[in-house]
């Protein structure tokens, strides 16, 4: 795989509305998935279920402590890149995609390019 390839995959990955919220809460430190489910409002197999995306990707790490498992970002560059990300989609308004997907999907049914 090149680079493009494993950063595309890599930002796939995190670019799940629910698993940018889970890390922009891991930003502030490692948390348990009840924790996570209370701060967020979602079921816990939700949470449970992004979480494991995630570690798979080696984005998040996992620590047990007794009968709970904390979760925490595996690199903390990954929090400035979270709370960059944000900070630009405020400040800047980038990032129409959706409306630029629904273009593409239009055009192509219409047989535009």
């Amino acid at each position: 795989m090149t680079v493009a390839e494993d950063q595309a995959r890599f930002l796939r990955c995190i670019g799940e509305p629910t698993r940018l919220q889970i890390l922009r809460v891991l930003t502030r430190g490692e948390r348990c998935v009840g924790e996570l489910t209370g701060v967020l409002n979602k079921e816990q197999s939700l949470i449970s279920h992004h979480l494991k995306a995630l570690k798979e990707c080696s984005i998040v790490k996992e620590r047990q402590e007794a009968q709970k498992v904390y979760y925490n970002l595996a690199d903390a560059r990954l929090a400035a890149l979270i709370i960059e990300s944000e900070s630009l989609m405020r400040e800047l308004s980038l990032c129409k995609c959706q409306e630029v997907n629904h273009e593409r999907k239009t055009d192509q049914r219409s047989g535009k390019r």
